[in-house]
């Protein structure tokens, strides 16, 4: 009988969702704001040195350079939104402006060191920055009014009388560059070197000037490391076709699994579309900033919340093939799903934990959109998709097991392979696939970006297809130094690779040059990395691989024992090295967004691996193993059991990755490498990690177990 009570809440459920996803999705996303390689702008890293070259960086000269950089900004170019400008390490400080007019003149603006300067009523510049005691500008209080002055001090208390003498009764104003911060009259001539200020300030004024002053008095040179610049119209093209690709991506995930799911791919639809919108509502509240990469993860997202409804909906008609009905087989499945959902996902958080730990700029938006859209997805993919399913039972509308996916309740087990049996044939290929490697990486290499080897690179939108050789006869009129690498892809897409920095003249030439060949269409993105950084980059890339595999050992050792971890690590490591054997081989640029992927795989393949062994796990608790054969056979059962789980996840997540392909040329190489490991984690998973463990297993203390008839899964 039909409970009307249960559809009824369900339908106000589903009619409130549908409004509110409607009636918010347009002013959420036209309120995100977007990066500067969506919107287009530039990014700098500048080191900091004193011009007094005998003085170290202090970190507060640091923070005090970088308040000065966000006034300047405001000041100087008009720009409205807050722009992101962060101290890093004990020398640089990283500004980030998207959707700024005249880059190139901001640039120059920023670079210059803030010019303190007091002025007489004249205009001329009767003293300077470093004419003050580092640190002398403090603010004090009246005793009497209890209101703030400013209390400053000079190095040469005569030159300070003398100003003070011949100005007397008139006005002394504080500059910073062009911008008047305070005009104080001078009452009495000062002696001692020490003056006070006095005004109608309030302490945050007060404390403005006094710390403009103290940073005069140490002024910072500021050079740059690092510059990414993107035109706007090229991130715009980004965005739309990322944005395309990536709804067709989605749009074909949906489809797939309502095929395979039926009534349960219904609800995790629904989930999906509620996980979509509520990962954008995250990043609006948050007031996050989107980037090129964090759409990438966005859509990668997607594939892999599908990975938790098709867990939980697998185990569901396992237990509905052992014969229960669909509420028990609701109960049991969620119930043995949740624990592998929570380990699976908690090795991809602690990869992008620290990718954004010691990552920078794009990649950290990467690694942002990652965490958060694993959080998001617990919480719409498996509690609220629970909810769905078990309201839809109760409802006793759907009771037939065919509308659950179950076709056949005898034929629970398709994949009849032993692939335990055959392991040595799967570790004999993988030993030749890493031989290769080996090999190609010793000749070869790597073929670094600019990211990694230092220089200048342009990506270049033609919109038109174009020969190389056209590009490099432009290069060669210019007067250009010999590039190191010109590649031309789809629909004319060019990236130039120099091997030195080139200046701001040698880069305006250039694109001044193509914009006059193929016409004001012409886009470009302008990255410069100084050799400095370039080995910095490249240093902190291993040191992110290395504590992310080490953080998830601990995790797998804790969750379950050493021998799975010691499988698990070892089949990672075994996806990494083919990932890069094949970067090695067919020449592929390696750079900060390639470091981005091969997190992002370590993270999927330890989830597919987990998995396994959570089954081989759950396995061995309820099996009663006579002989070394018995657990082989154990082994091979929990790979079967799972195996329909892993095709599907790789499908929906390799889905995602494709899409990405063909979206931006920006994340082109991301998305490569991301499909190169997705097909090489769902190999190791099941043809490597199990058949590993298995051989560790097998040992003398092992053994011995199971000629007592016990095996103890510690």
């Amino acid at each position: 009988m039909i409970n009307f009570k249960k559809l009824t809440l369900l339908m106000v459920i589903l009619v409130f969702m549908a409004t509110l996803v409607l009636t918010t999705s347009s002013k959420i996303t036209n309120n995100i704001k977007l990066g500067l390689d969506l919107k287009g702008g530039f990014e700098t890293l500048y080191q900091a040195s004193p011009i007094e070259g005998n003085k170290p960086v202090t970190h507060e000269a640091l923070v005090q350079t970088a308040k000065s950089l966000i006034d300047r900004i405001g000041r100087t170019t008009g720009y409205v939104a807050e722009p992101d400008v962060t101290v890093e390490g004990n020398d640089h400080i990283r500004v980030k402006l998207a959707g700024i007019e005249k880059p190139d003149e901001v640039r120059q603006i920023l670079s210059k060191p803030a010019e303190l300067s007091f002025r007489g009523p004249n205009g001329k510049k009767e003293m300077l920055g470093n004419d003050f005691v580092e640190n002398a500008a403090k603010v004090g209080f009246n005793p009497q009014t209890n209101q703030p002055y400013i209390i400053i001090k000079t190095k040469d208390i005569n030159k300070f009388k003398d100003v003070t003498t011949r100005l007397l009764g008139k006005p002394l104003s504080i500059y910073l560059d062009d911008q008047e911060l305070s005009s104080p009259a001078i009452r009495n001539v000062i002696t001692n070197g020490e003056a006070t200020i006095e005004g109608s300030f309030t302490y945050d004024k007060a404390k403005n000037i006094a710390d403009t002053i103290n940073l005069g008095a140490l002024p910072l040179k500021l050079s740059e490391k690092y510059i990414q610049k993107v035109d706007p119209n090229l991130g715009q093209m980004s965005l739309e076709k990322t944005i395309k690709f990536g709804i067709i991506a989605s749009l074909v995930i949906l489809i797939f699994m309502l095929c395979i799911y039926r009534t349960p791919g219904l609800v995790a639809n629904i989930c999906i579309i509620s996980y979509a919108w509520l990962l954008l509502l995250v990043f609006f509240l948050m007031k996050a900033t989107l980037t090129l990469p964090g759409i990438a993860a966005f859509v990668l997202g997607i594939g892999m919340a599908v990975d938790a409804n098709i867990i939980t909906f697998e185990r569901i008609k396992e237990e509905i093939h052992s014969g229960k009905s669909l509420s028990s087989a609701l109960i049991a499945g969620s119930r043995h799903s949740f624990r592998t959902i929570i380990d699976a996902h908690v090795t991809t958080i602690i990869a992008g934990a620290v990718l954004y730990w010691l990552g920078n700029g794009a990649v950290k938006g990467f690694a942002l959109t990652l965490i958060l859209s694993i959080l998001v997805s617990i919480l719409s993919n498996v509690f609220f998709s629970r909810f769905l399913l078990n309201l839809l039972i109760r409802i006793n509308l759907i009771n037939n097991p065919v509308f659950f996916g179950v076709r056949d309740s005898n034929n629970k087990d398709r994949f009849l392979f032993n692939i335990v049996k055959h392991r040595r044939k799967f570790f004999i290929l993988s030993g030749t696939i890493t031989l290769i490697g080996l090999l190609s990486l010793t000749i070869w290499g790597f073929n670094f970006g600019v990211d990694f080897k230092a220089g200048t690179n342009l990506d270049i939108s033609l919109g038109k297809t174009v020969e190389k050789s056209q590009i490099e006869k432009i290069i060669q009129s210019t007067g250009t130094i010999k590039e190191d690498s010109v590649n031309v892809g789809q629909g004319g897409h060019t990236t130039v690779r120099f091997g030195k920095i080139l200046d701001q003249f040698e880069v305006d030439r250039l694109k001044s040059a193509i914009t006059n060949t193929f016409g004001n269409q012409v886009s470009f993105e302008e990255n410069k990395v100084s050799p400095d950084i370039a080995q910095e980059l490249g240093k902190n890339a291993i040191i992110t691989v290395l504590i992310a595999s080490l953080g998830i050992l601990i995790y797998i050792t804790i969750r379950f024992e050493w021998r799975f971890a010691i499988a698990a690590i070892l089949a990672l490591l075994h996806d990494v090295f083919i990932v890069i054997s094949l970067f090695s081989i067919l020449r592929l640029e390696v750079n900060l967004t390639f470091i981005a992927a091969v997190l992002t795989i370590i993270g999927y393949s330890i989830n597919d691996t987990v998995v396994i062994f959570d089954r081989i796990r759950e396995n061995l608790r309820f099996s009663k193993l006579r002989s070394f054969n018995d657990l082989e056979i154990l082994v091979n059962n929990s790979i079967r059991q799972t195996m329909t789980r892993s095709i599907y996840t790789v499908v929906t997540v390799f889905i995602a990755a494709i899409s990405l392909y063909f979206g931006s040329e920006s994340i082109r190489l991301f998305s490569l490498a991301m499909i190169f490991g997705l097909i090489s984690g769902a190999y190791s998973s099941i043809f490597i990690a199990s058949p590993i463990w298995l051989l560790l297993k097998n040992s003398r203390n092992v053994k011995s177990q199971l000629d007592n008839k016990k095996v103890n899964v510690d």
